[in-house]
């Protein structure tokens, strides 16, 4: 069947689109939606995944650009196991692996080229099987979900996505393995990370007060008005404490917050 070529503006409204669906399934996600990691994945491939038959989106429009790099490195001579997108969060009951967004150290975050950012390993389990983000991303769209369900799973994320990565929180006095998915997180916060790269400005953080996990609200740039020095305006952050936008006249820490 014959095809005709997508123009530049086309293209550029795809991408408009494809991030459009980050941040949408982003939220979803932060608000308890988990699920929606292997929505964001599917994007994800979309936008920087090329192969022999098929080109990234982002390669279609000339933007393979620098990307934003929240990873820990990868220590081949540290024994232990190694989620270098993530975090363990200790609840009152519960501990769970969340994905660390803004919350990194300043000296962690990094532009780097795409391919050192597309390959660099975010995971290693127990046995020493190793995960890039490649891997990671590609996996959950191919295999489990985001755009097929395969029959069969790749063995080491199947491990980690079962088994978690062996870490263990203490309840009672008794050891207990976290076994939350941490590749959900992960996907997450490399959701967050093509956020960040696509969209300057963009801001997210995760909060922990009394006993109780939530995201501050998306820091977004305003694109159509400028200051007087001509950079893009923020919106304001909701105070916590403020009436809700919603309308639901609860305070928004109670309610969307």
């Amino acid at each position: 069947m014959p095809k005709i070529p997508l123009s530049s503006d086309e293209l550029k409204s795809h991408l408009i689109e494809q991030i459009s669906f980050i941040e949408s399934s982003a939220e979803s996600f932060d608000a308890g939606a988990e699920e929606e990691a292997k929505r964001l994945a599917l994007n994800i491939r979309i936008l920087v995944h090329d192969t022999k038959n098929s080109h990234s989106l982002l390669n279609q429009i000339g933007k393979k650009l620098d990307f934003y790099d929240t990873s820990s490195d990868f220590d081949s001579n540290n024994i232990l196991n190694h989620g270098g997108l993530i975090s363990t969060l200790s609840e009152p009951h519960q501990a769970r692996y969340v994905a660390n967004l803004d919350n990194i150290p300043p000296n962690v975050a990094k532009m780097i080229e795409f391919e050192s950012w597309w390959e660099k390993i975010v995971f290693s389990d127990e046995q020493g099987h190793k995960l890039s983000r490649k891997d990671l991303i590609t996996t959950a769209a191919n295999q489990d979900g985001g755009a097929h369900v395969d029959s069969s799973l790749d063995k080491t994320y199947a491990d980690i996505s079962r088994n978690g990565l062996g870490f263990v929180y203490t309840v009672n006095g008794t050891e207990q393995k976290i076994i939350n998915k941490p590749e959900l997180a992960a996907i997450r916060q490399i959701a967050h990370e093509v956020l960040k790269t696509l969209k300057p400005g963009y801001e997210k953080k995760i909060e922990y007060q009394n006993g109780v996990l939530f995201y501050s609200p998306t820091l977004k740039v305003v694109e159509e008005e400028q200051n007087d020095k001509g950079t893009p305006k923020r919106e304001r952050k909701i105070g916590r404490n403020e009436p809700c936008p919603c309308g639901s006249g609860v305070k928004f820490k109670r309610c969307c917050g």
